[in-house]
């Protein structure tokens, strides 16, 4: 649920940034960061510990039996088996970052100027779109430039949808 996230932000995070930093209002990038991090690291701690349990437990047990410790299993063992799902959960949890709208819109003070730095506010791609569209007649040059944003982040997340499958794909070659 975004709107709670959002919220928890409004309540938690933005007063926090305010007072740590000294600023007239907390709604910044850096809140948007962090709610977006808070957001995406139960995706990604989910889908890479589901991976981690895929590694055969006599793998793991073979690794140990050679001599290697628990630290040297992990890096060398577990980590090299289970990359494409590690992989995957980064993507997961990046591609959901990506599209967030609300919690973003929320925290980040939804101000449509190019910021300087994370403690000013700032508009994301999505929340572009999410606020500007009913406002937009519809086949008019605001109307095209918002549906060019919704391409554009649409590229962004193919594009890293295709380096992790590229990666996934090397790792996978090399374990062959």
């Amino acid at each position: 649920p975004s709107v709670v996230y959002g919220f928890f932000g409004l309540v938690v995070i933005v007063p926090l940034i305010q007072k740590l930093f000294d600023l007239p209002v907390g709604e910044t990038g850096l809140a948007g960061a962090i709610i977006l991090a808070i957001m995406a690291l139960p995706t990604i701690i989910s889908v890479a510990e589901d991976s981690i349990r895929t590694v055969p437990l006599s793998t793991k047990e073979a690794s140990l039996a050679l001599g290697a410790s628990h630290m040297q299993t992990i890096f060398r063992v577990t980590i090299p088996y289970c990359i494409s799902g590690i992989m995957a959960a980064i993507v997961l949890g990046i591609g959901r970052a990506i599209g967030e709208t609300m919690a973003v819109l929320m925290v980040t003070g939804n101000s449509a100027v190019i910021p300087t730095t994370l403690l000013e506010p700032v508009r994301t791609i999505p929340a572009t779109i999410a606020a500007e569209l009913g406002e937009a007649p519809n086949g008019g040059a605001h109307y095209e430039a918002l549906f060019m944003l919704g391409v554009i982040l649409f590229i962004i997340t193919l594009i890293i949808s295709i380096t992790v499958e590229l990666i996934s794909a090397k790792q996978y070659k090399q374990h062959m």
